[in-house]
């Protein structure tokens, strides 16, 4: 049963700032009824237009970029300290950058949990050096990731690099991650605020030494595309059809440890929306991130109008629970200045 509100209550106002395949994807009939069952209220936003003009609204979500956007938020939270924004620009950006993005994760001291080597190639003098002399902590293969993780078509370019002769491939600035076999599945985690969910997700094949040397020899350059390793693993062509049976498959990471990643996470962070790729290390008994996402596509996740509402109304406790804080404080303030004129 929807909880009931009273006739008094006054809807939660949520602003939404989200280009418009997020809005297709996200903002579905089903959710926005869902959440107004519950009291809380959606209204668009128009970036273009000072969020000061619009609204009014308690929380904001978005998922937009850039200076102007940046300076709009700044300009509603100066004028509307109360409201809530999820999340801060300035939490965002780190995950724009490959490297900066993992690096709270071994600050977080948790055991069986690390990142994947990996080494920053920032300019064509850089990427000679690395083909002449090698990259430290690195051995062949590793996957080439754009250095700007910015959702752009472009950011999403990878590739798998066999030798040196692939680097050659690589336009800088680009991160050199190891590659590690890892059983061909990725777990991706989702949080929101307190809720964490994992799922399974096929990911890269493992690649035996036979096969990087038979690969190397038989694609020039020495590089292939994610998108090219897609296409062979699916029609089993040069070896990628291979790989674990269903039952030597990875198994899900224990929920406690689950959390405990996610909470340290949101609170290095600073932020309440996001999801993290995790993978098993077939060579340790551990586990690596190698991929952080701001606000991902919770609307893949069976139920998410639940979760989503669920984590909106947490948002509306916290900031009640400010608001009687303080108005709890400044009662104090006025009892102590009241005794202080009747002691006068």
């Amino acid at each position: 049963m929807p909880e009931s509100s009273g006739p008094e209550t006054r809807p939660f106002r949520v602003g939404y700032a989200l280009p418009p395949r997020k809005t297709e994807a996200f903002m579905v009939e089903p959710f926005i009824t869902h959440a107004k069952q519950r009291s809380i209220e959606f209204t668009p936003i128009d970036p273009s237009k000072p969020l000061t003009d619009q609204g009014p609204f308690d929380c904001v979500i978005h998922k937009f970029y850039g200076d102007e956007w940046n300076l709009n938020l700044h300009h509603f939270s100066l004028h509307h300290p109360h409201a809530a924004v999820i999340d801060p620009p300035s939490a965002i950006q780190r995950l724009h950058n490959r490297i900066s993005m993992l690096q709270p994760i071994s600050n977080l001291n948790i055991p069986k949990l690390n990142i994947p080597n990996q080494l920053l190639v920032q300019d064509s003098e850089s990427l000679v050096s690395v083909q002449n002399n090698g990259a430290k902590d690195l051995v062949f293969p590793v996957i080439a990731k754009p250095l700007l993780a910015d959702g752009t078509t472009k950011a999403h370019d990878m590739s798998l690099v066999f030798n040196r002769e692939g680097l050659a491939k690589v336009g800088p600035p680009t991160v050199l991650q190891q590659f590690v076999n890892h059983g061909g599945v990725v777990f991706k985690v989702y949080v929101a605020g307190d809720y964490v969910k994992c799922v399974k997700r096929s990911s890269l094949p493992d690649v035996s030494s036979e096969m990087v040397e038979k690969l190397s020899s038989e694609y020039s350059g020495g590089v292939m595309s994610f998108s090219q390793i897609s296409s062979a693993a699916i029609t089993g062509d040069d070896g990628w059809g291979g790989g674990c049976s269903s039952d030597e498959k990875p198994k899900k990471p224990e929920p406690e440890f689950l959390a405990e990643v996610a909470k340290g996470l949101r609170e290095a962070l600073g932020l309440n929306l996001f999801n993290f790729d995790m993978i098993r290390d077939d060579g340790r008994d551990g586990y690596l991130v190698v991929d952080i996402n701001y606000f991902p596509g919770y609307e893949k996740l069976p139920g998410y109008e639940s979760v989503m509402t669920d984590f909106l109304l947490n948002i509306k406790k916290l900031q009640e629970q400010k608001k009687e804080k303080k108005k709890t404080q400044e009662e104090i303030v006025d009892d102590y200045e009241t005794r202080a004129l009747d002691y006068a």
